[in-house]
Parts: C-alpha cells; structure tokens; sequence
C-alpha cells in the first residue's frame, strides 16, 4: 500500500522535498562512479569489437591469397566481343587461336497456307505434333477446329513438346505458325495428320514432313532448325544453343553473332590482374588494420586524451605480432620469391603501413608467376601464418573475445550494484521519512502546547504594585 504523508502539517517544513534532497545528496556519488565505470565499459567494449571486426576484414583479404585456385585461374578474351562472349576454368591451357563464327543455332519455323481470319475452321481429327523425339497427339474436333482454337489447344497442352504456336496476319489472310521453343537441328517440328469420314474441312493441311521435298507438305518452312557453327583453328563444331563448352577445355564460347568467312583471335592466358588486384586488397585490409590499432591506442601529450585501449597489452601484443610477421621468409626449394620486400611490398617506417612498388610488383608476377602461389598459399605460406597469428585473436572464445566477455561481465556487476543501491536508497528515504514525519508530528505537538501556555498566561488577573 503507498504511504500517504502529510508533509509539514504540524512544522510547515516540506518534508517531501527534504527528503529528496538528502536521498540524492546521497545518491549521487555512488550513482556517478558507477555511471562513469559504466561508460568507461562500454567504451572498451565498443574498442575490442572495432578491433575485432578490423582483424576480420584483413583475414577476409588473406583467405582470397590462400585459394590455390587464385593462381590457377585463366582468363580468356576475344577480338570482338560483339560476335564472341568467353569465359575460363582453372583447367583452361593457355595459348592464342583463331576463332570464326560461321552461323548462329536458330529456332524451326513452319506456317500454313492463309485462311479467311481466325476464326477459319481447319478440320478435324488427331494432329501429331513431333519435337527431338517427343509427340502431342492433339484431338481436333468440331467445337474447335479454328485456327484460333488450335492455336490455342497447342499453347495450352500439358503434353506440348517444346513448340508455340501463333497467328500471323499479312494481306492475303490469316496463318498459323509453329516455332520450336529451342534452337538447333535436333529440334525439327514434323507434324502428322490422321482424319476420318466425319472431317469438317481439311486438317491435312497443316501436315510438314521435314524429309520431304519441300514442294510437297502444306505447311511451309519459313525459318530451317540448324546448330551454330563455330571454327577454331581450322576444326569445325555445332552446338544447338550457341554455346560451346568442351571445344576447348575448360573454355565455354557462347556465339552472339555470325560473321562467316572472317577469322578473329581467342587469347587464354593466365589470370595475372585477381593475383595483383588481390595483393593490393591484402595491403589495404592490413592498413585499415593498422589505422584502427593506431587510433585505439594512441595518446595525445598536449591535450592528455589517449585512446580507448591505450596501453592495452592485448592490442600491444597483437599489434607486434603482425609487425614481426610481415618480415617472415618463407623457405622452400625452387623458388627466388620468399619474401614479401623481394615482390615490392615495404613498410613505412614513418606510419607503419605497408607500401606496393608496382612496377617491381608488375614485373615479377609476369616472370615470376609460380613463386607467389608458394609465396602465399598453402598451409606453410605467408597468408596462412599471418590468419594463424590473427586468428587466435578473432576466433570464437579466442583472446578478444575472452576480453569482451571480462568487460560483459563487469558491466552486468555494475549493474547489480546499481539494482543494490537502488533497493538501499528506498530504504533510506523511508528512514528519512519516518524521521522528518515523527518530527513535524513532534514540532506540532510543541507548538500546540505553546499555544495553550500563551493562552493560559494570558488569562491570568493582573495586580497593581503600589511603592
């Protein structure tokens, strides 16, 4: 039940302000240090996870170094990219051809003689429509034989093999057209009709036999069903879709245009810019690192503000590791690259960051192409003993997350001590209160007592002194 109180009735003190101010006289500086170790906390919290998230980024840049497959690649370019698109595996050998686009793979085409409109009607019976081996029989009767209706019959049949049909309207009437849904020879439309006494009209006319002399069948070819053609280095290859992934190993060419009789140059070589474009990224991830580690702790003498994990063994250790690290010699036989001075990358020693010499780096991933793999990957390469050095600092439960645990831990005793000392100041205001209340209660009964006094006095005869 909340305790009513009647501040000052008897002393006219405000006991509810008084108590307040003695309460938060004695709040306040046990709420400010922990306030302030709190802060603090959380501060250094923030500091271990801009650290860790910045040792992540760095290791990110190092996994792409460890991939064998990274100087494996190939890359693989045309002379026209208008007729050619190309792209490489790591099994792709290199080496220079000549690349000629002879015909594209097209899509067969067939259309009927014209009808009056849509609504013409063909005939009846059983339409037998054959794509690359699979067949619709498609019954036509009465209450549909148009040639709208048929269309549509064949568009919408579960069974429908892989051909569209449509209607196409020129100046002596309306046609119906069959197009296979995929390109090359395989996918000839042949179409068959059986009819019986009860045809309406002449079904057969929609009958194309592809084997047949092209004067004979009623439907006429308007575009023929044929594979591209591509010619590298003097052999020949069809495809039915345009694209050719095993002329050439581990090289896919999809034909965008034909341009028969002209010959142009297919060029695979090794992917040289994703080793050179994935250094830089290594040494950008590894600055960035070192920007953050500089800031955290760094200290500034003429304003005495120092960074967040200032004079952190932690960071002063990783921090020193990495330096050391960077100076490794990576031995083995065979190879004249085994460090990482010899390829071109140098520390400042001003800033501590790392620095490319591109030319130099240039140069030696043209001669030198084999020693970076051995340089860098593998498990006894430089990136993989770098991630070792980084990652017992990043990893789950590893050094930086044991310290972001500590602090965790002292923030939630932080806040035990403020639910205690919020539970010990409702105690002390009910003291106060009690006591301010016995007080007033005290106070009025004083001064009813001295009111009474004064009255009694003040009933008293007086007497006259004669001298």
């Amino acid at each position: 039940m909340a305790q009513i109180i009647s501040s000052g009735i008897g002393s006219g003190l405000d006991i509810t302000g008084l108590v307040s101010q003695l309460v938060q006289a004695e709040r306040g500086p046990a709420e400010n240090r922990l306030n302030t170790s709190e802060v603090r906390a959380q501060s250094r919290l923030s500091a271990f996870g801009s650290l860790k998230s910045a040792l992540s980024s760095f290791q990110s840049s190092l996994d792409k170094l460890q991939s064998e497959g990274l100087y494996q690649a190939r890359k693989a370019s045309v002379s026209d990219k208008d007729l050619f698109t190309v792209s490489s595996q790591t099994t792709a050998s290199a080496g220079n051809y000549s690349i000629q686009s002879e015909q594209l793979a097209s899509r067969h085409k067939i259309a009927s003689a014209a009808y009056a409109d849509d609504d013409a009607s063909v005939g009846t019976g059983t339409l037998n429509i054959t794509v690359n081996g699979d067949t619709l029989a498609l019954t036509i009767d009465a209450a549909g034989d148009s040639l709208a209706e048929i269309r549509d019959a064949i568009n919408e049949a579960p069974a429908n093999p892989g051909v569209t049909a449509s209607i196409i309207r020129d100046e002596d009437g309306s046609h119906l057209v069959f197009s296979a849904t995929e390109t090359g020879a395989a996918n000839t439309v042949t179409v068959s009709v059986t009819t019986d006494v009860s045809d309406t009209g002449n079904l057969a006319a929609l009958t194309f036999d592809p084997l047949a002399d092209p004067q004979t069948s009623p439907m006429a070819e308007k575009q023929a069903a044929v594979d591209a053609m591509l010619v590298i280095d003097g052999f020949t290859a069809f495809s039915s879709n345009n694209v050719f992934d095993e002329v050439l190993e581990g090289v896919s060419i999809t034909l965008k245009d034909s341009d028969p009789g002209n010959v142009h140059t297919l060029d695979v070589s090794r992917d040289e810019s994703s080793v050179k474009k994935s250094i830089q990224q290594f040494v950008d991830a590894y600055n960035s690192l070192r920007s953050t580690i500089d800031t955290l702790t760094a200290y500034n003498a003429e304003t005495g503000q120092a960074g967040l994990l200032q004079g952190d063994s932690t960071t002063a250790r990783l921090s020193a590791q990495l330096r050391q690290s960077l100076t490794l010699t990576i031995s083995g036989a065979n190879r004249d690259l085994d460090t990482l001075a010899e390829i071109g990358i140098s520390t400042n020693f001003e800033t501590g960051r790392l620095e490319i010499d591109n030319d130099t780096l240039d140069s030696l991933v043209t001669s030198n192409f084999g020693d970076f793999s051995a340089l860098f990957a593998g498990d006894s390469g430089f990136a993989a003993q770098l991630d070792s050095v980084a990652d017992v600092y990043s990893r789950f439960d590893g050094i930086l997350d044991t310290r972001s645990n500590g602090i965790n831990a002292q923030i939630d005793r932080i806040n035990s001590q403020r639910d205690a000392l919020n539970t010990r100041m409702v105690s002390v205001e009910a003291r106060y209160l009690a006591q301010f209340t016995a007080l007033d209660g005290l106070l009025g009964e004083l001064n009813q007592t001295s009111n009474f006094l004064t009255t009694q006095l003040g009933n008293l005869p007086t007497f006259n002194q004669e001298k």
